[in-house]
């Protein structure tokens, strides 16, 4: 406990899984969170976990694909508690199941404009930020697996997540000079809404637990751990790394079970 102290954290993407696990972890860590997303319902129960912790909690909306309101939503945390300390770049979609012979010019745009150019903004304005304090600060882009790997059913999600990935290169060089710091997290399959499709069907859900060496799927938890590390200062001369909590998945070949998985999905949509 403690490893936050003072720190002011902003979480995009937290009113839910991932995100609200990791403004959870920060706020047991002591920290003060500012809590974004676009579900209203969603922020206020973070909100709640947050303030159990008995740390304060700022609730902004934030639709990321827009530069303006990332800004306001620096701007907001600033107003608030007079700096940041920690951005994480959380917020994402995955398009269901359209591969790349069916993609639409507006799936495309949608996925890569949250989970590309939406980290983009989240990055840029907490690093111009944290520029402006001078004392450093900790950047955090959430990546994913389908970084390392390719998907005919989801294109525009591994393109976007895959460019996650340079993004955080590029911000490490860009603030390691100046103490600001930019890591990333690249989970494998975790326990939330964008994984649900995959385990709800019995088949689908056992080939996955099969293939993941631990012998589980993960839990928001496993990925808040990693950003509570990439958070604090015991991650000082971590930088412009990509860490995966994916229970061993990358260390094998997985990616003829992920195509049999989505073919699976497919079939079940279409009736086969």
């Amino acid at each position: 406990m403690g490893r936050l102290d003072g720190k002011i954290a902003v979480v995009t993407g937290a009113g839910s899984g991932n995100g609200r696990g990791m403004a959870v972890a920060f706020a047991q860590e002591g920290a003060d969170v500012v809590i974004a997303d676009v579900d209203p319902a969603g922020m206020e129960e973070t909100a709640r976990l947050v303030k159990q912790q008995e740390r304060q909690a700022l609730v902004q909306h934030c639709d990321v694909s827009k530069r303006d309101e990332v800004y306001r939503l620096i701007a907001s945390a600033v107003e608030q508690f007079g700096r940041v300390d920690v951005a994480v770049a959380n917020a994402g979609v995955a398009e269901q199941n359209t591969n790349c012979f069916e993609m639409t010019e507006a799936e495309w745009d949608r996925t890569v404009d949250i989970n590309l150019k939406g980290v983009f903004f989240t990055l840029q304005a907490g690093a111009n930020q944290m520029r402006a304090q001078g004392k450093g600060g900790r950047l955090i882009a959430i990546a994913s697996i389908m970084a390392e790997w390719g998907s005919a059913a989801t294109p525009a999600y591994c393109a976007s997540k895959g460019g996650v990935k340079q993004l955080v290169k590029s911000f490490a060089q860009a603030g390691g000079p100046l103490g600001i710091t930019c890591n990333g997290i690249g989970p494998g399959f975790i326990d939330t809404n964008m994984t649900v499709r995959l385990r709800e069907l019995p088949q689908v859900r056992d080939m996955l637990i099969d293939r993941t060496p631990v012998g589980y799927i993960g839990d928001p938890a496993d990925v808040a751990n990693v950003a509570v590390f990439l958070a604090s200062d015991e991650s000082r001369f971590m930088n412009g790394t990509i860490v995966y909590p994916d229970g061993g998945i990358l260390a094998g070949n997985f990616s003829n079970t992920l195509r049999l998985a989505q073919e699976t999905l497919r079939g079940q949509a279409t009736g086969q």
